[in-house]
Formats: structure tokens, C-alpha cells, sequence
């Protein structure tokens, strides 16, 4: 980065560090550096002290001639300053004035007395004749504070503003500043600082501007000079005065005329209208524009009456003024990227923004020297605090520059003044002091300020991800000789109509009621504010007011950026004294000196200090890189964007500390070449680049229409454009050298094997696959038993293994990871991971295989660990896939292309040659390639919650790789292999490219157990992920199929996606069809949606109920992007640290511990979104009539605060806006079709209610079942506390309930906590939070928490408690709907869900449920597994009860032969008498349990429904009316009623049945029936479950 020269104002890098471009010489004299932070901190001995409390004496109460006689005191903080002192601020309904407000009640409100502030009330504001209404209106209602008073507390901030609060009705241009001689009184009496923030920035005539901020400054001052004790002055100027150069930070600024400030002044302000051009043009040969000259006409006034006093012997107040740099939007405080108004570089972000060249084109290499509002307030603060009154006598007034003094200097005398000798630290800063009023400019350059250039990048990066109509041009083009030829005027007709348009054509939010006076009501009476939050508007009130900031920001813009000039020459005399932020911790913020038995306590201030005042730790202590202000600007321009623009549904762009964007390539990553790879074009010999980018955005978007689309009728039509492309680009990637010229050799070890061009280990692999023990086996099992010829066999192994091999090259992995990076551009917002986590991460692979294991969300979850370990330089893993996965046409493409090999999941469909080809492959490829990528579960979770792990085999083959030796390598196979590398040195991969500083040697473990020394190859450790999405694109499916709703047939799976060898073949020397040979597999699959869970094809004229149902008006399109993705690490669970830890555990077991180790590092991975926990308070509201928007944001705040006292990570940064958050998680979950927001504007008070509808719910609560594994505990707790209706309970009685409620629901949340543990814990806390307590006899509880007694708590614990109600009522349900097992003896189990679906309508109807999640199909199978595990249920096989006739009318009613039935334990005939007897002693326990808890000798299935109804929403208050057991009885009448026909099916079919077969057919017939009507169209109209689905 190129710096022009100039030096700099704020020193506080290291010498070590400081850049030498910094270090330059002033136009006028030698320039003494500036003292670093180290130097003065180890010279804080020179530096003289000062006094605080003393105020200003007369002079006839000082000797002539004397010296100040004050004694110098302890410089004991910034707090000490502050303490008891009265302040006085001008301008705090301005940018800067309302910033230094906010930190004062932050940080300070504990010390201050109070803060009086002067409030203009201009003709245009009659209603604000009330000083209080403007305060409430103006400042108050702004989001920085309204998120302070949510921080501090509504009562404590109301009683804040109230007791230390003092607004004044004022005007700077009148007398006295126009207040009432009361007023004037009272702040005379007791103002001790005073903070000028009050100036005219937006007009540029002469006599206004002179008025305000001339005028209006010598009328502060003159009350100043009234005041009795003031303790410090600040005053406020731009830096860059002049524009062409800066005034000399000692220097004022040259006036036009040879004549006092004072008489300058008097003639502007009496000058006629006639006389103001010749005054006018007598200025602008010095001043930019009347802005300017007019702060530097301030500057001489102050420094005018400073010398009056002098020579009149009067003692000096404290004065400094500061010289700010451009001000732009805040780092951190008050919130993140915080903006107000188009003042400063606002109105330059915002035009830029809307397509505007406002940034000058020739400003490319001059450093963006941009000041953020908080270190302006927080310096502002300090100098106040540091700066001292000089002695009668001894200070120097700052001198008038010579403007044209570097013209009359030759280049000669200017390279003199460089050389001559600079003054050490010790003189320089006992020059503080010598000049007097002290001028400090506050400026960025030496705060490793980046150039124009780099800004607009992130400018540029931040508007064309959010903004739909402008596309800026990147900076190798925007800032070229060509584009600077636009003239200034030009410039500003471009910035007023593209702006001007932008704003017209797009929607307009109402700025929320915490920010814009104009759109704010008076708070009401009821649970919110009455303030306004944002919400899209085209009100012409709205449009009107964007067009007056594009207006001020097209008229402002361009001066601010005029400052920015070529010569910019921040210039430092010989007296310059320390810059405010090194003179604050000179003073004010050096260690405490260790005294007492206080000492931590000093240390702990001293770093709270730091932290609070202290500008430089915005900065990174003063060490901010390149990479720290591209954020910022980025971060800068969504502050404007929101804050200003009050563009709705944005949140802050970047990830916060520690937190890392994989899709954001930091420019100081130490990947970089990595990273040009994949953010780079590949070169092709045959297209061109804009044909090349036009081809990656088709192919991308037609990956994202096969994820998202409804309807895909073109994608089939499509796909052969898809394989062109594909081939192409796999043609320009293999033959592009560049690529790997560009990556060193061991950057390219973490691509493992896919360094070498494939098929050069093909026969090596075949060979040890062939030699492994287990296929050996396996070989000869089918030889000695089937009589199979062995060449036979071994031919089928190898057939297996060529269909299962992944293939792939370097030039494909390098294709993948760009497009995927394009790809993921396109889909998502960001991609974030933990930097720690990550680091972590790194650290625990060293020199050991790994595989990666995601929970399973989504179709993308592989992809996006496979992104995420090529971006971040870890190893690459292969995918381990199964065969159905293979079908899903270009999805499978870029799997297979990323190192994806397919296998047989379940272990009842694969042969034993199938596992033992499947177990060898496995070890081969960890040991060659050294990275594995495979879930745990056997699908995509429909609901979004946690899912058990499928019993597939391949945990424990993973273990066999490094717990046993089955496979050897010959010497056959080495030497060819030799050969192999010898031909191929270039390409060849070390053995075993794992990770880097892998060992080379294999380790040997003894099995203390049996004594017999275990082979151990080089450790496995599997890396838990889970990957939370804010919308998940393919969730429509997932809904789909969690009701078994089917659309058309999906395009993966058919005839024309199927990629037959011919057409995949790219134009290279190796066959495509070798790389994407796709396996065809009949086994079921959830991803491709085209089987019910239980195997069996669903029905497809069944059409999602949002488009055949919804009677709304239209669905809204597809969001642009789908929010953010989050990677959470979990700790990484070594295979030989268990197995050592574990030594007496046969390989089953060890699988299982090791099984549930990674489980648990998964969910404690969790990041836990905002989505996710406003979707669970919404849902919550349907118990209530809804939530107000005021309740959201207190429950949403509570909630995040649960989340992180449980050490679960939060999207959610340290001072973001919570109404962004709020209103982004409401576009993501597509709020004009999901939610309905009662009335036309929304306000804290306004009611927002879910849309019931089945699809919406089911969308809105699988993103809540997200959040359910932090809060299960208590939420089973809050259920099980509001099933009791009285002030106290048995306490035996509420841990029974709560352990059967666990125990009934532990399998549908996967617990994996011991319960016996938890219990005790769980008790425990809610008795220290005062909800309940023991009574004195230790038998009972008693309940503390009721609404009316404790409202807030109470309906938290309702929130709490409805995180499960909804599978609590499924579950009951289920049970109604097993009543019709004493109607028919048995059941097809997969008919049981649909029966539950169709039991749950007319509950739903009936008003028996308000629960829509009841109709999910997912919940009623779970349902059967936990019921039988009870012992009510048992199951067998169809073919041993049923007669092949009822099993041949089953099949035609699509239940397989196959298919298990169950019936109830023990109760077929006698109506419940028979005992329930489990069929494991688990179970056995289980059941006694639950017969315990019900009170009955002998259970039923009456019972247990009557049992988990005790548990539902409001149960408490019925259980004494009986109405469960009349809906028992209900739900048995209603299945009687379909199964009564006049013929029946098997009569239709002419088939005899028995009476119970009949009737079991018949019930299953019905069912079918009515979900959708194909079998009988003569049938009997019954209601259709689809139809329930949208029931008001």
C-alpha cells in the first residue's frame, strides 16, 4: 500500500512496526515523529500533571507576574474526571453529538452530575416548543438508544434520562444562545465541560454558515467564560481545511483579510445581501466553500479571547480543539456500524452505493483517512480528561499559517528541512502546553489507513450483494485515466439521479421507532413502547423523506471528497504536542502504580478503562492492517444502508471477532494462492472470459433451480445444456498448467491422491483390496458354500469395487472448488466457521487421518465440509455417499467430481463380499488418501431435529483401518508402485498425505484385556460438524415428505438424469464416463424423494397442500439467497484413545462409544441462529393469540442470553442492531407467506401470529426443533410444572412425571445424558432460580412462579414448555389413533402414521389440538418404537398371521409383503385385562414405570393415552372432566365408521376373507382412500387429509 506523504498525527505503532511511507517531513519545517505508545509509556516521568478540580481564578486573586500555585494531583482515570461534573453539549441531535451522548450514558452515568443539552427549535418545529418532545423524538428514540435502554433496563434508563437528562430550548446564532435567564443561571452555576458539537454542515451561503459556526461558537464561548468552575472546553473542526493541503496542526488558519476575527465576523453578519458575493469570492481564493472557512473563523475567535485573557491576567479554563478527520459510521458503539444521517463519508457510502462515481477516479492510491464516530467520541472524552490551563504567561498562542509558504520553498530547501535533527520524546512532549488553545488533529493515516482504492473494493463488495439493481465496477476499471475525466458537475447530476432513481424504484422501510422521530408514536400503555420497528412502505411521506438524504448527500458529498486531495500534507512543527489518544494513556491510562492489598482491583480498573475509553483498542491498538479497514468499510456501507437508508431485512455482513467468512478470502490470508485458485477464472484455449463466466453463472444457476424449484419440468430439457458445460469446463481445468504452477508441492499434499492423474493407483488398489483378510473371507465363503467357482468371485469383488471407486483428477478438484465456491456465492450469504474452533482443529489432526462427520440437514452437507477443508487447508476428504445419491443427475456430478464413492448403506442389502469389498476400499483410501467425509445418519433430518445413528457397519470399518491389520502390502505390489512413482514423480502423492508432519510409521497397541498385542495403523480421528443452515433450500421437500405429500416426480432418479456413459465423456485424454459413472441402485432413498420412510412408493397426484389448498393470494418467490451457513467443530474424538480407555469393549460396543462420543461433540457444536429462536417465540404465540413484536424481542434477547450462559455459540455480534436481526430472521422465513402481521404498520405493539397453515408450520417449526437441544431440559421441567393446577405438589410425584416424561420422549430427541444424572441437576437449578422450593417437612413442593405472581417467568417457562408440546400432542395421538387395534386385531405398522395423520384432523378440526405438527408423519413412527419399548406393542411379520390372499390385497394397496404388523401386548380379546409384559428387561423396566406412574396394576392403551395427556397444553384443567377418554372412545368410533361399508374391498376383488383380515384390509383401503382418492373413484367421499391441512 502506497501512502502519500505526510506524518502522522496519531503515533502509536511500534518503531519496529511503524511503515516508513509514514515518516515524512512538513511542508514548512524538520518534523519531529510523534512519540509512540511504548515511548511514552516508558517516559511518563516528563510528561507534567495535572489539575482537574481547580476552576478558572481572576486575575486580581493571582500576584502579577506570579506562577500557578496549584499543586499537582494524581491522575487517577477517566471516571475521576467526570465525577460530580455538570455537562454542557451543543449539537446532540446530530451525527456526532448523539454518539457522544450514548457513551456518556454508558459508560459514565454512574459519575456525571448531569448532561444539559442545547436544542434548537427551529419555526418548521412548533411541536417541538417542548424541549423534552425533541429529546424523546430527536435523540431518544434513535436505535442506539432504545438498544441501550433494552441493555440497561427500562425502569433504570426512563429514571436516567429523568434525573440526569436536562434538555434546553436554545439557538447558537442568539444571545445568550437564546435561553432564559433561569436557564442561563442554572448553567453557569453548574457546568464544568463543555463539548461544542453544535455546526452547520449541510448549507455553504456564507451568512448561515458564519452564523452558526462562528457566531454560535463565540457564543458558547461566552458562557464558558461565565462559568464558574469549567473543567474543559472542546471545540470541533474538520481537518482538512484548506482542501488542496490542511492547516498545520499549530497553525490557524489564514483569514482573507488583514483584520481581527472579531471585525470579520461583524462585517459578515451586517453585510447586505449586495455585499456578500465580493466576500464570498474573497474567501474561496483560501476555503473550499463557506463551511470551512467559517469552523477556521471559530478557530481564531477562540484563540482571540485566549489572548485577551492573557493580557488581562485572567486565568485560562482548559481548551482544546480538535481537528477531526471525515467522520464515518462506528466500529462498535453504539452499535456495530452505527450511522446518522449523510453527514461525513455517509453520503459518499450511500451514493456510491446507488451507482454514483462520487469517489473522485483520481483518488485511487491517496489513503481513505476516514475517522469512525467512536474513536472521535472516545478521543473527545479523553482530551477532555488530559488536557490542563496553562500558567498566566508562559504559553505561546498558536500562530496564522501562510497558506502559500510551501509554493515559495524550493525542493532543495524542503529536502533541508527533512534532514535537520528532530527532538527527542523528552523535548517533544514538554513542548505540551506551549501553545495554547492545544489544536490536536485526530486522524487514521497512522492507524494503517488503506488507500481509495482498497475501500471501494469493499465498498464495491458489500453494495453488489445486497443491492439487486446496481452492480459497481470493480476497481482495476473505476479507477482509470478514462473515468477521470468526469467533470465535478457531471459527477453530481450522476449522484442525484441514480440515487434519486434507485430510491424511487425500490421499497422504502419505515426507520423503526427507535430511529426516525418522524415515523415514532408516544409509548402506550401496553406491552411494547409503541415504537416503531421497520417494515416496507411506499408511503409518499416515506419516499419524500429518502429523497431529501439523496439530496443533502448529492449536495455533501462531493466537498467531503474534495478534502482528499493529491497533496494532502498532514504536517508536525516542532511544537506539536502529543495526538489525544497518546497523551490519554500517557496520563490517564498508565498502570497503576501497585500499593495496598487492592492491587488486582487497580489492575482490573485500569483494564476496564482501557476497554471503555481508550480509541485505540477499536483500532487493534493502533496496529489496524488492510484487512481490518476493508471491513470496515464494508461494515460502513450496511451502517448507511440500514441506519441511514433504513433499507429493511440486512444484518451486519461480516462475522465478528474470531469468526472467519469462507467465502470472504481475506487479502492477508497466509493461503493465498489456495484461494486465487478458486476465486480465480480459468483460462480456456476456446472461450472467451465473458463466455467462460457466462457458463459458470448457467451452470449455477441450473444447480440452484434442481435444489429450490417446484416445478421440474425444464431441468429434464436442460440437462444436456448441463453435460456441454460440464465437459467444457472439466476440458479448460485439465488443460490449464497454470493452476498448478501457481500452489507449491506441499499446499497440494491436502488434496491427498488427487494430486496424481487417475487411474495411476487403479491396479495397485486392486491388488490390496483383493489380498485384504475380510474379502479373502468373504472370497471363500462363497466358493465353499455356494460352489462358485473362485475366479467368479473374484471377478464379482472387482466389479463391486470399480462401481464403487471414486475418480477424480487435480484439474477436476481444483474445478470443484471453484465452482462450488461461485456456487455457494450464489446461494448463501456467508459461510461461517470459529477461528478457534478451527485453529483447534488443526492442531488435533496433526499427523493423523481424519474424517469428517456432519449431521445430516441437507443434500449440500458434504459439499460444504469438502469447500470447507479445501478453503482453509485442511485435508480434502472423499465422500462417502450412498448409491442412491448417484441418481440425482448434476448433484451427483459434482459429487462424483469432489471425490465422491457410493456404497450400499444398509447392512440387510449388501452381500457379505458387498461389506468386506466396502470395509477394504475404505481402509485403502484412508491410508491413501487420509481423509473420509460420511454422516452418521441414514437420511436428512424433515423435522430438524437430532436424528439416531443408522446401524450401517461403516463406524466400525473405520475403526478396523487403525485398530486391526488386514490388508499388506507385497513386495509385487511395492515394487509396481515404485515404478509408478518413478514415471509419475511430478504427480505422485507421498504415501500416506494425511495432514502435514504426519509420522511414516505405523504404532503398535497391546488389548490389556486378552494381553495379545493389536496392529495399529496411524491414528483416526473423526472431526464432528454440524452445520446449521438459516434456510435450508430444499425444506419444501423435506415438508413434503414429512406428510407424505409427493409432488412430480423429482428429475434425479429418472431415465433422463441417469448420465449414461456416452454423453459423459469431456474432450480430454481420459473418458468422463470413467469420472462419472453413476451407480443405479433401487434401494429407497430420502433424498430423492420418491419412497415413504418405510420403503414403500407414495402416492404422486398429491400435490403440496401450499399450492392446492392455500387459499391466499399467490406465494411469495424464492428468497435471492439463503441466509447464512454456520460450520460448528466439535472436539475431535480419537479411535485409539477410546479403544485404549476402553480395553475390555468388544468392536460393537467400542463403535457404540465412539458412536456416541461424536454425537455429543456434535450438538455441543451447535450455533444457535436467530432464525431459529424467533420461529420457536412465534410458534409459542399460537397459545396465546399471537406475540407483539415488543414480546419477540424480549423473549429473542432472553433467549440468546440462555443460549450463551449454556456455552452454545450465537450468531449474533456484540452491539448488533436487534431489530435487524429481528426483521432479517422475517425475510428468511418468507414472513408474507409463513407469518400475518396485523396491521399496516408495526410497531412494539403490533401482533403477529403464525399462518396456520400445515405446510407453514411444519417450515417454521423445523427451524425452531434447531434450537430445542440447549433448552430441553428445561423445557421438559416447564411441562411438567404447568400440568399442576395447585400451589404444590409430592415431590416423589413431580420427579416420577418428569422422568416418564423423559423416558416417553428420550428417543424422539436422541438424549444421549444419563437420566439419573440429569434429574438431580435439573431440581437443583430450578429451585436456586426460586421456582419452586421445598417445604419444611421435605416432602412437597411448592411453586413460586405463577402469572399472577411472576408474569415475566412464568411465560417464560410457557415458551419453554411449547418447545415440546407439539410432539407431546403427536404422541397422544398416536395412541387415539392405536384404539383402532380394538377394533382389528392387527396393523400394517407403516399404515399407523397415516392413520395418526388421519385421527389428527379431526382433532384439529375438533379444536381438540392447535398443534399442525401433529400431522407429521416422522413423530407417529417414532411413536410406535418408544410404545413398543413400553411393552403395549408387539410386532411379527405379515406372512405369519395373514393369509396370502389378505397379503395380495395389501400389496395392491402398496403395503409390501414384507411389511411387519403390530398388535397390542396381551390385549387382543380381553379389552385390556391381560398384564403388559415387555420383551426386554429395558422395556420391562419401562412398562413398570409407566404402571407406576398411572396407578393401575394392568395398563392399556386407554391408559397411557390418558397418561401423556396429562402432559399437554391446558390438560391440567380438564383432567378431572374425563375428556380424554371420550376422545379415546371418539377416535375408535370414527375408525369403526370407515371399516362399516356395504362392500368392501376384498368383496370388490372377490376375495374371502375373515371377518378380522376383512376388516384389516378395509381399514388400510380407507386410509388409502382418503389421502388420495386413486383407488375407487365410486368410493365414498371422505375427507382427504390434504384438506385439513389449510382449515381455519
Amino acid at each position: 500500500m502506497t501512502v502519500p506523504e505526510g506524518v502522522p498525527t496519531i503515533s502509536i505503532t511500534t518503531p519496529d512496526l511503524e511503515s516508513k511511507d509514514l515518516v515524512l517531513s512538513s511542508p514548512l519545517s524538520a518534523a519531529p515523529p510523534s512519540p509512540t505508545l511504548f515511548e511514552v509509556v516508558n517516559n511518563i516521568d516528563v510528561v507534567p500533571d495535572v489539575d482537574l478540580d481547580q476552576g478558572p481564578l481572576p486575575a486580581a486573586a493571582l500576584d502579577e507576574g506570579s506562577e500557578d500555585q496549584r499543586a499537582p494531583i494524581e491522575a487517577r482515570g477517566i471516571r475521576t474526571f467526570y465525577q460530580d461534573k455538570g455537562i454542557l453539549i451543543t449539537g446532540a441531535t446530530g451525527f456526532l453529538g448523539k454518539a457522544l451522548l450514548w457513551k456518556l450514558l454508558s459508560s459514565l452515568h454512574q459519575h456525571f452530575d448531569k448532561i444539559y443539552l442545547l436544542l434548537r427549535i427551529s419555526s418548521s418545529q412548533r411541536r417541538f416548543s417542548n424541549p423534552n418532545i425533541r429529546l424523546q423524538d430527536d435523540i431518544l428514540s434513535d436505535k442506539a438508544f432504545i438498544d441501550l435502554r433494552r441493555t440497561l433496563g427500562a425502569d433504570r434508563f426512563d429514571s436516567l434520562v429523568q434525573d440526569k437528562l436536562v434538555p434546553l430550548t436554545g439557538d447558537l446564532q442568539e444571545p445568550s444562545l437564546g435561553l432564559s435567564e433561569d436557564n442561563h443561571a442554572m448553567l453557569i452555576k453548574h457546568v464544568n465541560v463543555i463539548f461544542h458539537c453544535g455546526a452547520n454542515t449541510d448549507s455553504f451561503d456564507l451568512d448561515i454558515a458564519v452564523k452558526t459556526n462562528a457566531l454560535g461558537t463565540a457564543n458558547v464561548l461566552q458562557l464558558a467564560n461565565e462559568c464558574g468552575s469549567l473543567a474543559s472546553f472542546i471545540h470541533l473542526s474538520p481537518l482538512q481545511t484548506y482542501g488542496a493541503t490542511s492547516v498545520p496542526p499549530t497553525k490557524l488558519g489564514a483569514l482573507p483579510l488583514d483584520t481581527t476575527p472579531e471585525d470579520l465576523l461583524h462585517a459578515i453578519l451586517t453585510a447586505s445581501s449586495d455585499d456578500l458575493p465580493a466576500l464570498t469570492s474573497e474567501i474561496q481564493t483560501l476555503y473550499t466553500n463557506a463551511i470551512t472557512f467559517s469552523k477556521a473563523l471559530a478557530e481564531h475567535l477562540l484563540t482571540s479571547d485566549v489572548g485577551k485573557k492573557q493580557q488581562s491576567g485572567f486565568q485560562q479554563f482548559p481548551i482544546s480543539i480538535l481537528r477531526l478527520a471525515p467522520l464515518g459510521p462506528s466500529i462498535s458503539e453504539p452499535l456495530q456500524a452505527w450511522a446518522d444521517d449523510v453527514n461525513g463519508i455517509n453520503g459518499v457510502l450511500l451514493l456510491t452505493g446507488k451507482g454514483s462515481r462520487v469517489i473522485d477516479t483520481g483518488h485511487g492510491e491517496i489513503p481513505a483517512d476516514v475517522l469512525p464516530v467512536d474513536v472521535a467520541v472516545r478521543a473527545m472524552l479523553t482530551t477532555a480528561a488530559t488536557i490542563q490551563s496553562p500558567s498566566l504567561t508562559s504559553f505561546k498562542l498558536p500562530e496564522t499559517d501562510k497558506p502559500n509558504a510551501l509554493d515559495d520553498q524550493s525542493e532543495d530547501q524542503q529536502d533541508k528541512n527533512q534532514q535537520q535533527p528532530q527532538p527527542d520524546l523528552a523535548q517533544r512532549q514538554s513542548i505540551i502546553g506551549s501553545r495554547f488553545p492545544v489544536i490536536l488533529p485526530v486522524s487514521t493515516l497512522d492507524c494503517g489507513a488503506i488507500t481509495w482504492r482498497q475501500a471501494y473494493e469493499g465498498i464495491r463488495w458489500y453494495w453488489n450483494r445486497t443491492s439487486s439493481s446496481t452492480q459497481l465496477a470493480p476497481a482495476s476499471s473505476y479507477f482509470t485515466a478514462s473515468a477521470q475525466g468526469l467533470s465535478r458537475a457531471r459527477t453530481m447530476m450522476n449522484s442525484i439521479r441514480s440515487a434519486a432513481s434507485g430510491y424511487m424504484g425500490s421499497n422504502v422501510i419505515t426507520r423503526t421507532s427507535l430511529g426516525n422521530a418522524a415515523s415514532t408514536s408516544a409509548p402506550s400503555n401496553g406491552s411494547g413502547d409503541g415504537r416503531r420497528s421497520p417494515r416496507p412502505t411506499s408511503s409518499p411521506r416515506h419516499s419524500h423523506r429518502a429523497s431529501r438524504y439523496v439530496d443533502k448527500a448529492a449536495r455533501l458529498a462531493p466537498g467531503v471528497m474534495r478534502s482528499f486531495h493529491p497533496q494532502l500534507k498532514l504536517a508536525l512543527g516542532q511544537d506539536q504536542p502529543t495526538s489525544p489518544m497518546v497523551h490519554l494513556r500517557s496520563l490517564y491510562l498508565s498502570p497503576p502504580t501497585p500499593h495496598g492489598t487492592d492491587q488486582q482491583d487497580q489492575e482490573d480498573d485500569f483494564d476496564n478503562m482501557v476497554r471503555d475509553f481508550d480509541p485505540l483498542t477499536l483500532l487493534e491498538s493502533g496496529e489496524a492492517g488492510a484487512w481490518f479497514w476493508t471491513q470496515y468499510f464494508i461494515n460502513a456501507s450496511y451502517g448507511v444502508d440500514y441506519y441511514v437508508a433504513a433499507t429493511p431485512h440486512v444484518r451486519l455482513p461480516l462475522p465478528g471477532p474470531a469468526w472467519s467468512c469462507a467465502l470472504l478470502f481475506n487479502i492477508e490470508s497466509s493461503d493465498s494462492d489456495i484461494l486465487n485458485v478458486m476465486d480465480r477464472q480459468v483460462r480456456s484455449e476456446m472461450y472467451s472470459p465473458d463466455q467462460v463466466s457466462k457458463r459458470t453463472t448457467r451452470m449455477v444457476e441450473h444447480l440452484k433451480q434442481l435444489l429450490v424449484q417446484d416445478d421440474h419440468s425444464a431441468t429434464a430439457s436442460d440437462h444436456p445444456i448441463w453435460l456441454r458445460d460440464m465437459d467444457d469446463c472439466l476440458e479448460d481445468w485439465s488443460q490449464d498448467t497454470s493452476i498448478v504452477q501457481s500452489i507449491d508441492h506441499d499446499r497440494r499434499l491436502i488434496l491427498g491422491k488427487w494430486k496424481k492423474k487417475v487411474g495411476n493407483n487403479d491396479d495397485a488398489v486392486k491388488v490390496v483390496v483383493l489380498n485384504d483378510k475380510r474379502v479373502n473371507q468373504a472370497i471363500l465363503q462363497i466358493t465353499q458354500k455356494a460352489g462358485v467357482p473362485r475366479q467368479t468371485a473374484v471377478n464379482e469383488a472387482l466389479r463391486i469395487l470399480m462401481r464403487m471407486s471414486e475418480r477424480t483428477q487435480l484439474g477436476f478438484v481444483w474445478f470443484v472448488g471453484s465452482f462450488l465456491k461461485s456456487f455457494f456465492d450464489s446461494m448463501f450469504d456467508s459461510i461461517r466457521v470459529n477461528e478457534d474452533q478451527l485453529r483447534n482443529l488443526r492442531h488435533a489432526i496433526l499427523g493423523k487421518r481424519v474424517v469428517y462427520v456432519p449431521i445430516a440437514k441437507s443434500v449440500l452437507d458434504p459439499l460444504l465440509v469438502w469447500f470447507f477443508a479445501i478453503r482453509y487447508h485442511l485435508p480434502v476428504p472423499a465422500l462417502v455417499c450412498d448409491e442412491a445419491m448417484a441418481q440425482l443427475g448434476p448433484i451427483s456430478d459434482i459429487y462424483r467430481l469432489a471425490g465422491a464413492y457410493y456404497l450400499k448403506r444398509e447392512k440387510n442389502k449388501r452381500s457379505p463380499l458387498n461389506s468386506a469389498v466396502t470395509a477394504a476400499y475404505t481402509q485403502v483410501l484412508l491410508r491413501e488418501h487420509g481423509a473420509l467425509s460420511v454422516c452418521f445418519e441414514r437420511t436428512r433430518s424433515r423435522t430438524g431435529k437430532l436424528q439416531d445413528a443408522f446401524d450401517d457397519g461403516l463406524i466400525e470399518m473405520i475403526m478396523e483401518s487403525t485398530l486391526q491389520s488386514n490388508q499388506s502390502r507385497s513386495s509385487a505390489v511395492q515394487q509396481q508402485q515404485q515404478q509408478q512413482q518413478q514415471q509419475h514423480a511430478s504427480s505422485s502423492p507421498p504415501e500416506s498425505p494425511v495432514s502435514p508432519a504426519t509420522p511414516a510409521s505405523a504404532t503398535m497397541s497391546m488389548d490389556s484385556s486378552t494381553g495379545v498385542p493389536r496392529k495399529a495403523h496411524r491414528d483416526i480421528v473423526l472431526v464432528p460438524v454440524n452445520v446449521t443452515y438459516e434456510n435450508v433450500p430444499e425444506l419444501p421437500f423435506l415438508i413434503d415428505q414429512v406428510l407424505d405429500q409427493q409432488q412430480s416426480p423429482r428429475p434425479g432418479p429418472s431415465a433422463s438424469h441417469s448420465l449414461p456413459p456416452q454423453h459423459m465423456g469431456p474432450p480430454s485424454t481420459l473418458p468422463r464416463s470413467a469420472t462419472m459413472t453413476s451407480s443405479h441402485s433401487s434401494a429407497p432413498s430420502y433424498y430423492n424423494g420418491q419412497t415413504s420412510p418405510s420403503g414403500a412408493p407414495l402416492p404422486s397426484n398429491v400435490l403440496r397442500p401450499s399450492q392446492s389448498m392455500d387459499r391466499r393470494n399467490g406465494v411469495a418467490e424464492a428468497p435471492k439467497k439463503y441466509g447464512r451457513v454456520h460450520l460448528g467443530l466439535g472436539d475431535v474424538v480419537s479411535v485409539q484413545d477410546v479403544a485404549h480407555s476402553h480395553t475390555g469393549l468388544d468392536d460393537p460396543s467400542l463403535a457404540k462409544v465412539v458412536t456416541h462420543r461424536v454425537q455429543q461433540a456434535q450438538r455441543r457444536a451447535l450455533i444457535v441462529t436467530p432464525v431459529s429462536l424467533v420461529c420457536a417465540i412465534v410458534l409459542y404465540g399460537r397459545a396465546v393469540g399471537g406475540v407483539c413484536l415488543g414480546k419477540i424481542k424480549e423473549f429473542l434477547a432472553w433467549l440468546h442470553t440462555e443460549t450463551i450462559q449454556r456455552n452454545y455459540a450465537s450468531d449474533w455480534q456484540d452491539g448488533e442492531d436487534l431489530d435487524a436481526i429481528v426483521m432479517n430472521a422475517f425475510r428468511l422465513i418468507n414472513d408474507t407467506k409463513n407469518l400475518i402481521i396485523e396491521g399496516k404498520t408495526m410497531t412494539d405493539d403490533t401482533n403477529i401470529r403464525v399462518n396456520d397453515h400445515a405446510d407453514n408450520i411444519m417450515a417454521l417449526s423445523y427451524y425452531a426443533n434447531q434450537m430445542v437441544e440447549p433448552f430441553l431440559l428445561d423445557a421438559f421441567f416447564a411441562v411438567v410444572y404447568l400440568s399442576f393446577t395447585e400451589d404444590q405438589a409430592d415431590g416423589d410425584e413431580f420427579v416420577d412425571r418428569l422422568r416418564f416424561l423423559m423416558q416417553l420422549l428420550e428417543k424422539e430427541f436422541v438424549m444421549l445424558s444419563d437420566m439419573d444424572t440429569i434429574l438431580p441437576e435439573v431440581m437443583k437449578k430450578y429451585e436456586a432460580q426460586q421456582v419452586l422450593r421445598k417445604t419444611e417437612d421435605g416432602q412437597n413442593y411448592q411453586f413460586l412462579v405463577t402469572m399472577e405472581k411472576s408474569p415475566v417467568q412464568y411465560e417464560r417457562l410457557m415458551l419453554l414448555a411449547s418447545l415440546i408440546y407439539p410432539t407431546i400432542d403427536n404422541y397422544w395421538i398416536t395412541s387415539c389413533s392405536l384404539s383402532a387395534l380394538e377394533r382389528v386385531p392387527t396393523l400394517p405398522r407403516s399404515i399407523v402414521p397415516l392413520l395418526s395423520q388421519w385421527i389428527a384432523t379431526h382433532l384439529i378440526t375438533g379444536r381438540r389440538t392447535i398443534y399442525r405438527e401433529v400431522l407429521s408423519t416422522e413423530s407417529s413412527r417414532t411413536a410406535i418404537d418408544v410404545f413398543m419399548a413400553m411393552g403395549f406393542l408387539s410386532e411379527f411379520p405379515a406372512k405369519q398371521k395373514l393369509t396370502p390372499d389378505a397379503q395380495i390385497l395389501l400389496h395392491e394397496l402398496k403395503i409390501p409383503t414384507s411389511e411387519t404388523l403390530i398388535e397390542l401386548t396381551g390385549q387382543n380379546s380381553d379389552g385390556g385385562n391381560t398384564p403388559v409384559s415387555a420383551g426386554d428387561p429395558q422395556g420391562m423396566m419401562k412398562a413398570l414405570l409407566a404402571q407406576i406412574e398411572m396407578n393401575r396394576a394392568n395398563s392399556n392403551m386407554a391408559d397411557l393415552c390418558q397418561q401423556i395427556d396429562s402432559y399437554r397444553l391446558g390438560a391440567a384443567s380438564q383432567r378431572e372432566s374425563f375428556q380424554n377418554a371420550q376422545v379415546f372412545q371418539k377416535c375408535l368410533k370414527q375408525i369403526k365408521g370407515i371399516i362399516q361399508v356395504d362392500t368392501t374391498f376384498a368383496q370388490k376383488r372377490n376375495v374371502q376373507l375373515s371377518d378380522l383380515e376383512d376388516s384389516v384390509v378395509q381399514l388400510v383401503y380407507a386410509l388409502r382412500v382418503n389421502n388420495s382418492g386413486s383407488y375407487d373413484k365410486q368410493s365414498r367421499a371422505l375427507r382427504r387429509i390434504s384438506e385439513a391441512y389449510n382449515l381455519k
